[in-house]
C-alpha cells in the first residue's frame, strides 16, 4: 500500500509538471491609416465560449490575458469596420512543456467597409500566434498571414 500511494504521489507530481501554466499577454495598438481607432469591442473566445469582453482604450492600445494550455479565437468589430480575428494556440502537444509569462505585441490595422467594399468579415483569421518551446516564446507564420491577405484581396476583386 505505502508503495501504491508513493508511485501515485510521484505520477500526480510528473503530470502537474508537465501541464502549461502560466500566461500570454498579447498587447497592441488598433489603427487604421496610421490613425488611432478607439472603442473596438474585442471578444476573446476559449473552447467555442465567450471566455472575455472588453474594449481598446481611447489611446487605441489593448491588452489580453491569456492562460496557457487552451487555445483562443480573438476577434476585434466595430462598426463600420471589417471586422477581424486571430487565432492563439497557447498550447503545445503533451512532449513539451511550457510555462512562464509571455509577452507578444500585435498592432491591428482595421479596414473600413467603404474603403474595400465588404461588409463581412474577415476569415479565416488574419494571423495565427504559436509557440514553439518555452526558450524561443510565441511567433506567427508570416506565410499565412501573406496567404490571407492575398485571399483578402481576391475577394474584394469580385
Amino acid at each position: 500500500m505505502k508503495t501504491f500511494i508513493t508511485t501515485l504521489f510521484i505520477v500526480s507530481c510528473l503530470a502537474l509538471s508537465a501541464q502549461q501554466t502560466g500566461s500570454l499577454v498579447v498587447y497592441g495598438i488598433m489603427k487604421h491609416k496610421k490613425s488611432i481607432v478607439n472603442e473596438v469591442q474585442i471578444e476573446v473566445y476559449r473552447d467555442n465560449k465567450v471566455y472575455k469582453q472588453l474594449r481598446n482604450l481611447k489611446n487605441g492600445s489593448f491588452q489580453l490575458y491569456l492562460q496557457l494550455g487552451h487555445v483562443y479565437s480573438v476577434t476585434f468589430r466595430k462598426e463600420s469596420f471589417i471586422e477581424k480575428s486571430i487565432a492563439v494556440v497557447a498550447k503545445t502537444d503533451s512532449s513539451i512543456s511550457i510555462n512562464g509569462r509571455y509577452f507578444f505585441q500585435l498592432d491591428i490595422e482595421l479596414f473600413k467597409e467603404e474603403d474595400h467594399e465588404a461588409g463581412e468579415s474577415m476569415l479565416p483569421p488574419v494571423a495565427i500566434l504559436y509557440i514553439k518551446d518555452q526558450d524561443s516564446g510565441f511567433t506567427f507564420d508570416k506565410k499565412y498571414v501573406k496567404w490571407v491577405a492575398e485571399k483578402f484581396d481576391e475577394k474584394l476583386k469580385k
